[in-house]
């Protein structure tokens, strides 16, 4: 759990970012945007049990939520699962045997006196709600004075930019996954598959302190029987592992046998791009601009550009999970210091996918980047 210092700051940038907006209270209950606000994971396999937290612009946040975490904590003695002192539970589900279910959101609203204005909550770009359709429709039938609006400008204008709490987390992620990475490269042999890949490195990632929920990178290119990678085979590794739940994120590449001319050029050459997209990206920068550099040097090679079909993307931002600001043709942000980001041009080559990635943090003079622990060159496996 974040320390309640990161929590109580987080609060307070949204009630900032809520009265710039007009938004009289804050409605959460996405799971990641419930954590980052409350301290509380919510796994996966829980979301058809609604964590909700309740911002007003004055007074105590409230949290409703089921009631194992706080049976759990007390029977184990162990600290409750989140910061929020104000907590109300509702018993094991099935809540009711009828639909639609009132979670007793408008109970609480109305307490806070929120019975009327304009109350944020995920309905818009990038925001998702984590209740039933049918259970919303409920609620908005019983706050009639509400306007319902997007909270997307108060969650994004918080989680964009990180702290440097948060920074901390993805440097340790970043260094993690670098360890595993690292230590899988010098043990690759010719005939090991993805499968076993990316076991050992879930391995690493545990035995090195990751989060237990961090899943496999994304291992691809082995041509032999079975998915066994084979002479003049490239493995490619993206994604990576989490850190009190902040992601890692970036590529290397490694070459079964010694490589070719071509495979040569066009790593170090598509690395070279990177690098110089990272120069061009500082404090100030329109994220369009970014995507639009990278688009003109690429152009001026003979490679086929993938970032400019589908996609018009070659980057995103990186925290919790994959986010906002994008490096596309379409994205309205401008670079931030604190926002953290993987800048990732893309080629289609013989073997799949090019896409040198690293994971940097916008500062106020260019870029830190913090994945450069694992260094970037094509690994050879001989």
């Amino acid at each position: 759990m974040p320390p309640v210092a990161e929590l109580d700051a987080r609060v307070a940038k949204a009630r900032k970012l809520m009265r710039d907006q007009g938004m009289d209270g804050l409605v959460v209950t996405d799971a990641l945007n419930f954590g980052y606000y409350t301290g509380q994971t919510i796994p996966a396999w829980m979301s058809a049990r609604p964590a909700v937290f309740i911002l007003p612009q004055s007074g105590d946040p409230v949290v409703i939520d089921w009631s194992g975490p706080s049976m759990f904590a007390r029977l184990y003695h162990k600290p409750s699962a989140n910061v929020v002192k104000d907590r109300r539970i509702y018993p094991e589900i099935p809540r009711q045997t009828t639909t639609p279910v009132d979670w007793g959101i408008a109970d609480i609203l109305r307490e806070k006196g929120l019975a009327s204005g304009r109350v944020g909550i995920e309905i818009g770009y990038e925001t998702r709600l984590n209740l039933a359709i049918e259970d919303f429709e409920l609620l908005r039938q019983q706050t009639p004075g509400i306007r319902w609006v997007d909270s997307g400008p108060v969650t994004w204008g918080c989680r964009m930019i990180k702290s440097d709490w948060e920074i901390e987390q993805l440097k340790k992620a970043c260094a993690i996954g670098a360890k595993a990475w690292g230590k899988l490269l010098g043990e690759l042999k010719h005939g090991m598959t993805s499968a076993d890949i990316q076991r050992r490195i879930v391995h690493y990632y545990l035995e090195s302190g990751a989060d237990m929920d961090s899943g496999p990178p994304t291992a691809l290119g082995g041509t032999g029987p079975g998915g066994a990678f084979q002479q003049g085979d490239i493995l490619y590794l993206d994604g990576g592992c989490r850190v009190s739940g902040y992601r890692m994120d970036f590529t290397r590449r490694a070459v079964f046998g010694q490589p070719s001319a071509r495979q040569r050029a066009e790593h170090d050459g598509m690395w070279e791009i990177l690098f110089k997209v990272m120069a061009f990206m500082k404090d100030g920068v329109a994220t369009k601009d970014v995507f639009a550099y990278s688009q003109k040097l690429i152009g001026a090679t003979a490679w086929t550009n993938y970032s400019s079909h589908p996609s018009l993307r070659i980057g995103h931002g990186i925290g919790l999970g994959n986010e906002p600001p994008y490096l596309n043709a379409y994205d309205k942000n401008i670079l931030r210091e604190g926002m953290s980001l993987t800048p990732e041009p893309k080629i289609e080559v013989k073997e799949g996918l090019l896409n040198p990635e690293e994971h940097v943090i916008v500062r106020s003079n260019g870029v830190e980047t913090i994945s450069n622990d694992l260094p970037w060159a094509l690994f050879v496996v001989s």
